[in-house]
């Protein structure tokens, strides 16, 4: 039976450090409890919500009175002492908001490897469900006191947009200090223009956004975060709207169609794809890549075909049968990403080899195709070179 992510009436919110504090320490109380106030009457309405929340570490500071991190802002044990502090002050705020309104909260923690595990991929978005079933919001974090540098998300943009991707929902809605994308920085430049709409994989957005932290205010995520978030839900055909999260109804305002912020859109011929694609294409990391000639990759991202070995000439990373791969075209570009057939040493072994003489090669055979197509999903924003 076929797993589909057929949209529903479910909005993922993220809520950035910047609107839950108002001087990047002190919880900004009113900010905080207009937009549960919005939140609860969608629920109330029968709109389903999940909301991704940053603040953990934040919340630690201020529970010790501390204005930064004692060690420095890259001390990982130190971040996750403080965040391990915070997070049950943070879900308490959650919790005794929502209940004003009648509802309950459920705090979910994920990490980077909870998407990475195709199983643990699935209980998380059956427990999501689950939630929403009884009626309460869910409220996600990072697992940031057991995260390390190899199994974090570095910052909630691209963790909201992995679940919007993972629930397939309607709309993932990024709410910080930023209240819109503009064509240039507009705290440099008297002449930026907020960009009211546009194509979330349109090459000239990468100009606009500059440097990880353009544009951005307090948090970590800078505007070049949001726009790699916007590309992840758009590659599973959800829209993203970016703005600002302590502007009052702001919530509202995106739903009911105002221009505020700017909302990235994914490509209109693009359907929705099946949920283990979502997972290929958003969830899982990649163990290594796979550097194809342009016939393979123009029979890839043209004619929708698998990845042969013949149509590969260099093998890069050490992964086993059924990981995730880069497939790459000699420039290094990445044009997709997929489950590859075979261990790296084994496609090492046929690459550049036709089909046929796979069993010959390795002594077996598991498949034609290194990447079959079914277990692979293209980068929307690759360009094969004419």
């Amino acid at each position: 039976m076929t797993e589909t992510t057929a949209p529903d009436q479910t909005i993922v919110v993220k809520i950035g450090s910047a609107v839950l504090l108002r001087d990047g320490v002190n919880p900004d109380r009113p900010a905080f409890c207009a937009l549960v106030e919005e939140l609860a009457a969608l629920v109330l309405a029968g709109r389903k919500v999940v909301v991704v929340t940053s603040g953990a570490v934040a919340t630690g500071r201020q529970k010790l009175n501390l204005t930064r991190s004692p060690t420095g802002e890259r001390n990982i044990p130190v971040l996750q002492a403080l965040a391990a502090l915070g997070q049950s002050r943070l879900i308490q705020h959650y919790e005794s908001e929502f209940a004003l309104y009648g509802l309950h909260v459920a705090q979910i923690l994920l990490t980077r490897d909870d998407f990475n595990d195709r199983r643990r991929y699935i209980n998380a978005r059956h427990a999501l469900k689950a939630v929403q079933d009884f009626g309460a919001v869910p409220i996600i974090n990072e697992n940031d006191t057991v995260a390390t540098e190899e199994i974090r998300f570095g910052d909630n943009d691209q963790l909201a947009a992995m679940v919007a991707a993972m629930i397939g929902a309607e709309r993932l809605l990024l709410l910080s200090d930023v209240d819109a994308l503009y064509t240039a920085d507009p705290n440099q430049d008297p002449d930026a223009r907020r960009i009211a709409q546009h194509a979330a994989f349109a090459p000239e957005l990468d100009a606009m956004v500059g440097g990880s932290n353009a544009q951005a205010g307090v948090g970590t995520g800078g505007m070049r975060t949001k726009l790699l978030a916007a590309r992840i839900a758009a590659t599973v055909a959800i829209p993203t709207v970016i703005a600002p999260g302590k502007q009052p109804g702001i919530i509202g305002r995106i739903l009911n169609g105002d221009d505020v912020g700017t909302t990235l859109l994914p490509d209109p011929s693009v359907d929705r794809v099946a949920s283990r694609k979502a997972w290929i294409g958003t969830g899982v990391q990649p163990r290594g890549r796979l550097v194809c000639d342009q016939g393979a990759v123009v029979a890839i991202v043209e004619r929708g075909k698998s990845l042969l070995p013949s149509g590969i000439v260099n093998v890069e990373g050490d992964f086993r049968e059924g990981d995730a791969v880069e497939l790459v075209d000699v420039r290094g570009d990445r044009f997709a990403q997929g489950l590859s057939s075979y261990a790296a040493d084994a496609v090492r072994t046929i690459q550049g080899r036709h089909s046929a003489d796979i069993a010959d090669l390795l002594g077996y055979r598991v498949f034609d195709a290194v990447v079959h197509r079914d277990e692979l999903v293209l980068n929307l924003q690759f360009e094969p070179e004419q």
